[in-house]
């Protein structure tokens, strides 16, 4: 009942994002959606110091007793205000690079989206104070609140003003709203001092949890680079598919986080909690593969489809590796396994490098692009699943009888 209730939170949101991400490629033109779409890639990636927080929180309180609980609450607490300020210094110092390096007409566009990061982070230290304390339900209404005031906020952005910019202020006005709201639901929780570990803790997941988001949307942020505005834009709209099939299995990892502390958990859950996420990427991607051409003129409108034509199904190939690998990496952090980080910026220098040898030599295309995220996923989940199963065996053996 938990994991299904937090599991239709999640897909309520995704949902409602995937709502927001179509809404503006068919009001805006592609270079305009190209650019907001480029920008919501470096939202994902701004987020994760909200997620290291989350993951955090919640292994903490996962392998505490009742008795340590309402200090760490409060210390926690603390942690993300410290988190979310180190956020918005951070994001400051980023301003003038990435407007070079997404060719962006005016900073102000990221200032908005700062503006939303900074609530956003916060709103990651109450999911996790809940999810490490088991509160689902409460959980949920965090969650859908985000999701709910974030894309709605968007939505009315774009509606008014029909600029990225004016959909990020909508967004920023949204999750500010969301994160008093979370707090009130959290049970107003106060402030304690001794957050050092806390924010080293967050720091360490953060650093992990990077190279993972950095992967998912690295390739959106080089077809903007590299591609040309039109191509960049059908890109972007081809990556909805990867957005929805990395979505939608997400609540299997909020629930099972708090319990992978423990060896015995992870041996006996994880498996199966695999097999689970990827029957969902086996029928999403047989859906849209049965969909073919067709995919993406359906979402984006008929301007877009030239370049991919029926091959969107290897976008949402590409979303469930990025499912798969998040869950992998989640194991890694709980069992406090370095080389899970390591493999996944591997993946990331990896990709980073292909795709700039192969646009040196002009060979770069929409689907070059695609093949090469898509390669180098499979290569990162392979190896994960190799690594489990051989840490698995190597358990099995301990515990046999002499």
């Amino acid at each position: 009942m938990p994991a299904a209730l937090v599991s239709l939170a999640l897909l309520g949101i995704n949902a409602l994002a995937y709502l927001f991400t179509v809404f503006a490629a068919r009001l805006l033109v592609p270079e305009a959606y190209g650019e907001l779409a480029a920008l919501l890639g470096v939202m994902f990636i701004g987020v994760v110091p909200a997620t290291g927080l989350q993951t955090a929180a919640a292994l903490t309180l996962g392998r505490s007793t009742p008795e340590e609980r309402p200090l760490l609450v409060r210390r926690l607490h603390a942690a993300s205000w410290v988190g979310a300020a180190g956020v918005g210094i951070l994001g400051l110092l980023a301003v003038g690079p990435l407007v070079a390096l997404l060719h962006l007409s005016s900073a102000t566009t990221v200032l908005w989206l700062l503006a939303a990061l900074v609530p956003h982070t916060l709103i990651g230290g109450y999911d996790g104070l809940l999810q490490g304390t088991r509160r689902y339900g409460r959980l949920a209404v965090v969650i859908s609140t985000l999701g709910v005031l974030k894309s709605g906020g968007g939505i009315a952005g774009l509606l008014i003003g029909g600029t990225p910019e004016s959909g990020l202020m909508g967004m920023a006005l949204g999750v500010t709203t969301s994160a008093t709201v979370s707090w009130l639901v959290t049970g107003r929780p106060g402030f304690a001092r001794g957050v050092r570990p806390h924010i080293f803790a967050a720091a360490r997941a953060s650093s992990a949890l990077l190279g993972l988001v950095l992967l998912v949307n690295l390739d959106l942020l080089l077809a903007r680079h590299h591609l040309s505005p039109d191509l960049a834009g059908e890109y972007a709209v081809a990556s909805i598919f990867a957005k929805v099939a990395f979505w939608l299995p997400q609540g299997v990892s909020v629930v099972l986080l708090p319990r992978l502390v423990h060896q015995g958990a992870r041996r006996r859950m994880l498996p199966a909690a695999i097999a689970l996420v990827a029957a969902v990427g086996i029928v999403l991607t047989s859906a849209t593969a049965v969909l073919g051409a067709r995919a993406l003129p359906l979402v984006g409108g008929a301007e877009y489809g030239a370049a991919l034509g029926g091959a969107t199904w290897i976008f949402a190939m590409l979303g469930s590796l990025f499912a798969l690998a998040q869950l992998l990496l989640y194991s890694g952090i709980a069992a406090a396994d370095r080389i899970a980080a390591v493999a996944v910026w591997c993946a990331v220098a990896l990709e980073v490098v292909a795709v700039e040898v192969l646009a040196a030599g002009a060979g770069l295309t929409v689907l070059t692009v695609a093949w090469i995220a898509l390669g180098t996923s499979l290569l990162l989940v392979g190896t994960g699943l190799l690594r489990m199963w051989l840490a698995h065996t190597s358990s099995a053996r301990e515990t046999l009888p002499v």
